[in-house]
């Protein structure tokens, strides 16, 4: 759906380097105007949404894309979005944090195919390169220390909120510790740790 010879426009993070690995997700959007902009859904119901297996190129599993609001073989709206999954599941969710991480490509107008299988489905063209929004939510952290049966996780203030976040292997997707917190300090128990094996933890700030 997303792959066309005639279609290159790579997406580019913040920095202008081209988005790797499946951690950033893509998803097409469309409508008969600008302000109808919808998810576009498979045959089956489901989003169409495809990962970044090549930097900066995005695929999906779905062989076409339906833009409900819009008669078939007729034109319409569409953009790609694209965000860092590790933010959170969805576009909306990630963009909401206000975190950056996220982005959007420049709307464009194109025609789609004919329903039933009679017209194989149309490329993206017109789609343009885009970049995403800077990050800023790194928090610096202070120390990780045992204190009698416990550890101790402190990192440096400077967020409204922060939340803190584990992975059993860099690559792996972070899972969040607790619920967000205003304190700039967690404690746990060693068992809680230690016994759960090698983990990575991180600090996510929140602007509001």
């Amino acid at each position: 759906m997303f792959y066309n010879k005639n279609v290159n426009a790579p997406v580019f993070d913040a920095n202008g380097l081209a988005l790797p690995g499946t951690n950033y997700l893509a998803e097409l959007y469309g409508g008969p105007t600008p302000e109808e902009l919808a998810p576009a859904i498979d045959w089956d119901g489901r989003p169409v949404i495809g990962s970044f297996q090549t930097p900066g190129y995005f695929g999906a599993r779905n062989a076409s894309a339906v833009v409900t609001n819009v008669f078939a073989g007729a034109f319409a709206w569409l953009q790609i979005r694209a965000w860092d999954s590790r933010l959170d599941v969805t576009y909306e969710e990630a963009a909401a944090r206000g975190l950056g991480g996220y982005g959007e490509s420049p709307l464009f107008y194109a025609r789609g195919g004919s329903s039933g299988g009679l017209e194989l489905p149309k490329p993206l063209l017109g789609l343009q390169s885009f970049r995403l929004r800077p990050t800023t939510l790194a928090v610096l952290m202070r120390s990780i220390t045992q204190e009698a049966d416990h550890v101790v996780i402190e990192w440096n203030p400077g967020f409204k909120a922060y939340q803190l976040q584990e992975t059993p292997a860099l690559g792996e997707p972070w899972q969040n510790v607790g619920e967000p917190t205003t304190a700039t300090r967690f404690t746990t128990s060693t068992t809680n740790v230690i016994g759960a094996g090698a983990r990575f933890f991180r600090v996510i700030g929140f602007l509001e």
